[in-house]
């Protein structure tokens, strides 16, 4: 599916702007973060336009966090951003795969699989799933379900369907403060959520810590999604990592770059990507900008592009598993902008917060993500 659409400057009325401008995500977490998933592009009169291509299969967000049910771990996988926009579809690939890849051994090699496949959609829309899991050579069904209705089998919950987009960020205030576009600042007193009122696709599981290798035991987790035809379309562990870091030329093999590779990869492409993008932005802060040496500790950090987690542990993302509620952007912000604790500089980057925070909408209980707008 590809869908090329351009909206008004971002000086028009405010009910354009919010209706207009939410959709573009590419400057958020990893929505439309690659050309073959999308991409977006601002002219010299700021006006914004936005091809999305592999809606389905682009991947949004990655969660993991403790369970509500004792000793299980909910992962979620979000993917088409906007849906209630009528951008792009409201169901998944028939016949792509969705995965949560763990890594156990500490090594960012998947050596567990959670891989979640869909049927065609009938015509009200809903779509048969299964969840397999995968460990070594063995493999097995653990859970099957209809898009749109929870189902809790074996010790085993799973969902799959449309929810309220969990993640919040000043897409705006990025806009003017990061990139010098437009009249926003992060911060100035505008602050706006473009995500508050927005749909995704949403993959829900929560499953029994022992298939992850039992609580306490440290664990590696992305999202990768696959076409029909078995070719990797989208990958994703911390929020972000390509988006920010990633020139265009390089986005597509980045995400299609298994983690343990991608700091050596190409001659050390991507570690050098994001060193120098550390130096970049980290000369924001009044302390001047991260050393060579102090760019490359955190590349080191950032790279494998892999949410590591305590298993059984309360999540407290980017660097321990991500929650729903967890303000990944303002850490993440902080610390691209000069905010790392080094022997030599203070706690407090150029940019320390988007000043927006958490949805109102989270639920207690699975699925966890809201209900629908």
């Amino acid at each position: 599916m590809r869908r090329a659409f351009s909206i008004p400057a971002l000086g028009a009325a405010m009910v354009v702007l919010t209706v207009g401008v939410a959709p573009l995500l590419a400057l958020a977490a990893d929505h439309l973060d690659a050309p073959n998933v999308g991409s977006i592009h601002v002219d010299s009169s700021d006006n914004l336009s936005v091809t999305k291509v592999n809606g389905p299969l682009d991947i949004n967000d990655v969660y993991v966090f403790k369970g509500k049910s004792a000793n299980h771990t909910v992962l979620v996988m979000t993917v088409n951003p906007a849906v209630n926009l009528g951008i792009g579809p409201s169901t998944f690939a028939a016949g792509g795969e969705y995965a949560f890849n763990i890594d156990t051994n500490n090594n960012s090699r998947a050596d567990r699989m959670y891989e979640i496949k869909f049927g065609k959609p009938n015509s009200h829309g809903v779509q048969r799933y299964t969840v397999m899991y995968e460990k070594g050579d063995h493999e097995k069904v653990i859970a099957r379900g209809r898009t749109g209705s929870s189902s809790w089998k074996h010790g085993v919950g799973s969902f799959a369907g449309v929810r309220s987009d969990p993640f919040f960020f000043d897409l705006l205030g990025f806009l003017g403060s990061v990139k010098g576009e437009g009249t926003r600042r992060f911060n100035d007193g505008k602050e706006s959520d473009f995500f508050v009122g927005l749909n995704t696709l949403a993959i829900v599981i929560e499953v029994p810590n022992s298939q992850l290798g039992g609580n306490g035991r440290n664990i590696g987790v992305w999202g990768t999604t696959r076409d029909k035809k078995d070719h990797r379309v989208d990958q994703m562990g911390r929020p972000a990592i390509n988006t920010v870091f990633m020139p265009l030329a390089d986005k597509v093999a980045f995400n299609k770059t298994a983690p343990y590779r991608q700091p050596t990869a190409f001659g050390g492409k991507f570690t050098t990507n994001v060193v120098n993008t550390l130096k970049a932005f980290s000369a924001l802060d009044s302390e001047g900008p991260y050393t060579a040496a102090e760019a490359a500790t955190l590349a080191g950090i950032l790279l494998p592009d892999e949410l590591r987690y305590d298993v059984g542990s309360a999540a407290a993302g980017p660097l321990n598993g991500r929650g729903l509620s967890d303000d990944v952007i303002d850490v993440e912000l902080n610390i691209t902008t000069g905010g790392f604790p080094f022997a030599d500089r203070n706690a407090t980057g150029g940019i320390p917060t988007d000043g927006v925070g958490p949805h109102s909408d989270y639920k207690a209980s699975f699925p966890y993500l809201g209900t629908p707008h």
